[in-house]
């Protein structure tokens, strides 16, 4: 399924709806999602949740930030360290260890990391010994797959990558130490825009190493593209479009820029508003994109990621298995994560903990691995969760009519605007996203968000368009 096309002569619709749909809401990475996370930190309700995880004894995830980036790139979002001095990382080494034999510890060494990601800031900000250092820490506490068993357990370890800093050392360590998969912040390859989001990287450059990555011996690469930036036009994002095609990496993730100058002063700072693309535009340039890299062969999973066929992700939406979590779209559904490092966050079985954002606060030996937020989700959250989650991962839900009349009520409007389609029964009814509803996701699914509605102003997200 892939959205309708945005054609001029669709355009007062589809701008019409976008006036009635395109506000901020969440992108449902987790749900309650972030700003909800209010409970007082409790280590003993979290190390209980690590107990009732091992009780599963399935397999998990598990995430490393690496905060630190030698320059602000205007557009991000992330959690970063800025700095150009790499001396800053050997402290945040050694704390990250200690870190890694907390939480390993606590897990039974019978479940086995099948998803590992590391990101950023820039994890090759790091030297190739530090990266090696950690990870043979990380084979001390948790029990990894090896490279062998990659046919049959599937297991991905990725690892972000800035091809500004990244050596041919760095790739060779990698792809030696475990890594199966890259992951490079492309955004766009028009000179204007990376000059005005400060981050300046040729198309020979991003070739490059792509290419010596391949030399090493890595199967899968991941670009991130974003839409929305400045100066981005149709024409100028076909170009973007094309030169991606002919590098033609595994996977692709279609951002849209999140625009927040009231979180992000650098945002307000640097990037000029009147500068950005309008809202048909940004769908427009959407459209596109998925016109093209379909065509070119990949398939278009949930909301903003393309695959190749034969690579996991496709495998796991056809297999009814993607899943969605704080680094998007993934390949094994359920399971829980632990999160490790600065701003790091777990979900382990309805509890969710951030990591403390502050590096001193992160550094503190008196308050050990403290949370900046904390969040015990009820049975409610936990159903709607699973809700939000269908819908996201695989465009439709059946819901129990009784539990759910006002979320039917209001999803309506939708169905009246054919963004979704609606079947009832006496206990339950069934809803599934229409192709143009795609472009709307997001809103349908915060139909479901109990929280949300509590909200007098939802200026905390991103809009949806």
């Amino acid at each position: 399924m892939t959205p309708s096309k945005v054609s001029k002569t669709a355009a007062p619709k589809f701008q019409s709806l976008v006036s009635e749909y395109g506000g901020s809401v969440p992108r449902y990475t987790s749900y309650p999602t972030a700003p909800e996370w209010k409970h007082d930190y409790s280590q003993d309700i979290f190390e209980n949740a690590i107990k009732v995880s091992n009780e599963t004894g399935k397999d998990y995830s598990l995430y490393l930030h690496i905060p630190f980036c030698e320059s602000q790139c205007y557009y991000c979002a992330c959690n970063v360290v800025i700095s150009k001095k790499p001396e800053i990382s050997n402290d945040y080494v050694e704390r990250l260890k200690e870190e890694i034999e907390y939480i390993g510890s606590k897990i039974d060494k019978k479940r086995r990391v099948v998803q590992m990601a590391w990101g950023g800031g820039t994890p090759t900000y790091l030297r190739p010994d530090q990266i090696r250092d950690i990870y043979e820490h990380i084979e001390k506490f948790f029990t990894l797959y090896k490279p062998e068993e990659q046919a049959e357990s599937g297991h991905e370890y990725s690892i972000e990558i800035d091809p500004r800093v990244t050596s041919k050392e760095h790739l060779e360590t990698l792809n030696e130490l475990g890594f199966n998969r890259l992951s490079m912040g492309i955004q766009d390859f028009n000179p204007e825009t990376q000059e005005n989001i400060n981050r300046i990287q040729s198309f020979e450059m991003v070739e490059n190493i792509v290419a010596i990555a391949k030399e090493a011996g890595f199967p899968s690469i991941n670009f991130d593209l974003i839409y929305g930036l400045p100066f981005q036009t149709l024409s100028t994002f076909e170009k973007t479009i094309e030169l991606v095609k002919i590098i033609d990496p595994e996977r692709i993730a279609l951002f849209n820029y999140a625009h927040i100058p009231q979180f992000f002063p650098f945002q307000k700072k640097y990037i000029e508003e009147s500068a950005l693309p309008d809202q048909l535009t940004k769908c427009e340039i959407f459209d596109l994109a998925v016109q093209k890299f379909t065509e070119h062969g990949y398939e278009f999973i949930g909301i903003d990621h393309f695959a190749k066929p034969e690579d996991e992700l496709s495998k796991a939406q056809h297999a009814n298995k993607l899943y969605r979590n704080f680094q998007g779209y993934t390949t094994h559904d359920g399971c829980d994560l632990f999160g490790l490092g600065l701003t790091a966050i777990s979900s382990i079985q309805g509890v969710y903990k951030q990591n403390m954002k502050k590096l001193s606060a992160y550094y503190d030996r008196e308050n050990p691995f403290a949370a900046e937020k904390f969040y015990k989700s009820t049975d409610d959250d936990m159903e709607r969760r699973e809700i939000i989650k269908e819908i996201m991962c695989h465009c439709k839900s059946t819901i129990d009519k009784n539990n759910y009349r006002e979320e039917l009520d209001s999803l309506r409007s939708f169905e009246n605007n054919d963004l979704i389609k609606i079947s009832e029964s006496e206990s339950e009814f069934s809803l599934e996203v229409t192709e143009l509803g795609r472009f709307f996701i997001r809103n349908i699914a915060a139909c479901f968000d109990y929280h949300l509605r509590q909200r007098s102003a939802h200026k905390v997200f991103s809009k949806s368009l």
